[in-house]
């Protein structure tokens, strides 16, 4: 499928939906945000900033280009009465938006308007938390507990009420996204294709692949470390590029919420991703600082649970990070050349041999049987290892 054609095809969709929500104010649609789950650009209204999201079929930008919802004239049919469906994901944020705000913590940022599939957001002011890791590596501990700590009236009681009357934004669930990835019959194919069209990976791309393999085959036996409790709700797309420091205060964007048996798959994302960003850092010593920082966190988080519950939850958190780390590492391997990647993103395709090798190791790891705070131990410790002899 061409990438020009679905480009074009978002900006008249987002141009239509801003001519539909303010009629004769003239707004400016500017570039493309990269990314690869929905299109995304900043539009002007007004002398306003605002962000539009407009979304394929449920689906990320990714998987529209390779084809897996058929042809170009297939998707265009298929969008129209999807635009207007219920479960369009756009419509589940803007109310999943609508509710944070109301609940009032975590703060997040301000829904303007929905139209035609397209949700409008204000720009949010401030670094993302991701930003001040790359200028403050030695703040990561402290930057990641700040995060979770505004998100505990959402795990609670109030976020789980919510979702009962509501509708979940599964499709970024962690397990689901894996599932769909590395589940079925074309499992095989699409990991012997990863990086086909990444010119960074070069002669990586068969060690890439069979350390990936290695470890979804371990992945896919592991879920049965993730175990229904008592059910509660997550943001659901919890990484440090969602989250801003505005002034005193953090605020969110991008919020899936989903069910989830605790806070697991929001500590899982939040601190992996934080792990890659230290990973894939250009200087060593604010690779350690920020790998150190995710463990104290992680390991004050673990702390914090019931001794009884400790080594299960811990061991959940980590199978769910490396789900994760293998997820967004596919789909930036898969993603078509004419797709434009976050600058963060093509550091990762890069490092593709590191994180697949840390991965590899550390799925492993988990397969074995140590369990809670001495596991925690053992696999930063081969975290740190293994990228220190990959670098």
């Amino acid at each position: 499928m061409s990438a020009p054609l679905l480009f074009e095809a978002s900006r008249r969709a987002i141009a239509q939906a801003a001519e539909d929500l303010w009629p004769g104010r003239g707004a400016v649609l500017g570039p493309q945000c990269p990314g690869v789950t929905s299109y995304v650009c900043q539009v002007q209204v007004d002398g306003q900033e605002l962000y539009a999201k407009y979304s394929w079929l449920s689906s990320s930008l990714v998987s529209i280009l390779r084809g897996a919802r058929g042809a170009w004239a297939d998707v265009q049919e298929a969008q129209e009465p999807y635009v207007r469906s219920a479960d369009l994901v756009t419509r589940r944020e803007y109310q999943h938006l609508e509710f944070l705000q109301q609940l009032g913590r975590p703060r997040v940022c301000e829904p303007i308007g929905l139209s035609g599939g397209v949700l409008f957001t204000r720009a949010v002011a401030g670094k993302t938390v991701a930003e001040e890791l790359a200028e403050h590596p030695w703040d990561t501990e402290a930057l990641l507990n700040s995060v979770l700590l505004c998100l505990g009236e959402l795990h609670c009681e109030a976020g789980a009420g919510y979702l009962r009357r509501s509708w979940p934004i599964a499709e970024r669930s962690i397990m689901d996204v894996f599932a769909r990835k590395f589940r079925g019959p074309d499992a095989a194919r699409y990991v012997a294709a990863l990086g086909q069209d990444r010119q960074p990976l070069k002669d990586d791309r068969a060690a890439v692949v069979d350390l990936l393999g290695n470890a979804v085959r371990r992945l896919l036996r592991l879920t049965g470390a993730i175990r229904p409790r008592q059910r509660a709700a997550v943001f659901g797309d919890l990484k440090p590029e969602h989250v801003y420091l505005t002034g005193p205060r953090l605020t969110y964007i991008d919020p899936a919420l989903q069910w989830s048996a605790g806070p697991e798959p929001d500590v899982a994302k939040l601190f992996g991703r934080t792990l890659l960003l230290g990973l894939c850092h250009h200087e060593l010593r604010a690779e350690r600082q920020i790998t150190e920082g995710v463990l104290s966190a992680l390991s004050r988080y673990g702390q914090g649970l019931r001794p009884r519950d400790r080594a299960e939850r811990l061991r959940e958190v980590m199978v769910l990070w490396l789900m994760d780390t293998v997820n967004i590492l596919s789909t930036c391997l898969s993603a078509p050349a004419e797709l434009p990647l976050t600058g963060k993103q093509q550091v990762l395709v890069s490092q593709a041999r590191r994180i697949a090798a840390v991965v590899e190791r550390v799925s492993g790891l988990l397969v074995g049987s140590a369990s809670g705070l001495s596991l925690l131990d053992a696999v930063f410790h081969e975290v740190e290892h293994t990228a220190l002899d990959l670098r």
